[in-house]
Parts: C-alpha cells; sequence; structure tokens
C-alpha cells in the first residue's frame, strides 16, 4: 500500500515526501508513511507533499511522533487542502497552500498585485505557543488563549475571546480588521501599525473590532442590527506599542 501512495526523493537540504494516488484522509496516513522511513536519511529534514489529502493536527500530531521513532524531524508541509495547511500551521509547520494545476490546454488566469488568498476556517482553540499564518483572512471557530498568535494578510475574526496576539493585514493591508465576540488581546497589529490590548474590556456579549484610523489602532463595537439595545462603548484607541 505505501509504494502505490508514497514517493520519497531529496531537494537540496530536503528529504521529501509524496502523497500520491487517490484522495484519502487522515485515518491511514500511519500505515502510508511508516514502510518508507526506515531507507530515509536522518541527516535531511523532511517536507510533505499532502496532495489533496484532508489531514487533522491529530493526524499530523501522530506523524510527528512517529517521525522522532525514526530520528526525522516534519519542518514543512504543502497541500492544496486549505485544512489541512491551517492543521499544519497550528502546530507550527511551515506550510504552503498550492493550488491544482490547470489543465495543460488552459492558461492560469492572471492575479493582481495586491491578490490574498481564500479565507480559510479554523475549527478549535489556538493555545500557548500556536501560530496560525494565512495569505487571506482567517476565520477561528473557539478561542485564542495568551500566548498564541494569528497573522493574516486579510482579516482575523475569532469566534470566541480573542487573548492572545492577532496580526491583520500582514502583508500591508491597511483596511484590515480584527473582530471577536471578546476583543482582548495582549498585542493588536495592522498593516505596521503596532498598539497593546486595551486597559478595559467590553460588557460579555458584546463583540468588538480593531480597526486602523489616521494611523492609530481604534478599538470599536461590532453593530450586529440596527434594532440592537446592546450598550456601546464609545470608540477607544489603543496605545501605540
Amino acid at each position: 500500500m505505501g509504494a502505490s501512495f508514497l514517493q520519497a526523493s531529496v531537494a537540496g537540504s530536503l528529504c521529501q515526501l509524496r502523497l500520491s494516488g487517490v484522495s484519502a484522509r487522515g485515518a491511514v496516513l500511519l500505515r502510508v508513511v511508516e514502510p518508507a522511513l526506515p531507507g530515509l536519511s536522518q541527516q535531511h529534514p523532511l517536507e510533505l507533499d499532502c496532495g489533496d489529502w484532508l489531514l487533522s493536527c491529530a493526524d499530523l500530531e501522530q506523524l510527528q511522533e512517529l517521525l522522532l521513532l525514526h530520528n526525522l524531524n516534519l519542518v514543512a508541509l504543502r497541500s492544496v487542502e486549505p485544512r489541512t495547511i491551517v492543521a499544519g500551521a497550528a502546530l507550527g509547520i511551515m506550510t504552503q497552500l498550492q493550488t491544482p494545476a490547470p489543465p495543460i490546454h488552459q492558461q492560469p488566469p492572471q492575479q493582481p498585485r495586491d491578490h490574498q488568498e481564500k479565507a480559510i476556517l479554523y475549527e478549535g482553540c489556538l493555545r500557548s505557543g500556536d501560530c496560525l499564518e494565512h495569505g487571506g483572512t482567517v476565520v477561528v471557530l473557539g478561542d485564542v488563549n495568551p500566548g498564541a498568535q494569528i497573522r493574516a494578510a486579510g482579516d482575523v475574526i475569532v469566534w470566541g475571546r480573542l487573548r492572545g496576539m492577532a496580526h491583520a493585514g500582514s502583508r500591508g493591508n491597511g483596511a484590515a480588521r480584527i473582530a471577536a465576540l471578546q476583543l482582548q488581546p495582549q498585542q493588536v497589529r495592522i498593516a505596521s501599525a503596532t498598539a497593546l490590548g486595551p486597559g478595559e474590556y467590553a460588557p460579555l456579549g458584546q463583540p468588538e473590532q480593531a480597526v486602523q484610523r489616521n494611523g492609530q489602532i481604534v478599538i470599536e463595537a461590532v453593530r450586529i442590527t440596527r434594532s440592537s439595545m446592546m450598550p456601546i462603548r464609545k470608540p477607544q484607541v489603543l496605545a501605540a506599542k
């Protein structure tokens, strides 16, 4: 089974493992990879090309444990599946989201210079030491704990508590925003502007967003409906870091 799904090669300083064949989920990952490990050089860190395999954080953690038993280190991951990229980034693995190759008779469309990648959705909490980075908008369904980081070329939207560090517009988009159901960050960045978290927090149930106005980062309420009876705080200018 491993021979039909896995290809190994050395490119420069990296040993590349490529998952091929039909699309599969992470349940068969270890059975595919393990037979090839004894023949790999321990002198080269590993790069895993996942193709369109759907792998979760748990799948990749189990793979890392298996590789460590063979004194191998997974340092990079490539995939055309956004959910696999999110899982790898959450574990601190260097990731690259690829696009499927177009048919030979078609030319890939020209992208504008400020093109951003599609938004990604991450379900779960980010803990201290986790770093999630993406070339577009990042949406997190869960909490971002102190010590965790999110960096996005687009917006950062957290459907939960944001208590770590968030950087929106990381490629220079000053119109990006950082929004959360509870906005309690240690630090926020929008494009090149940086500020510490607010000194006081909004009432529970009042979502807020951080935006850049006149070179300063301001926290303001997110107005969900016109008829909302929720008390709205005045915009709060954050202290620059």
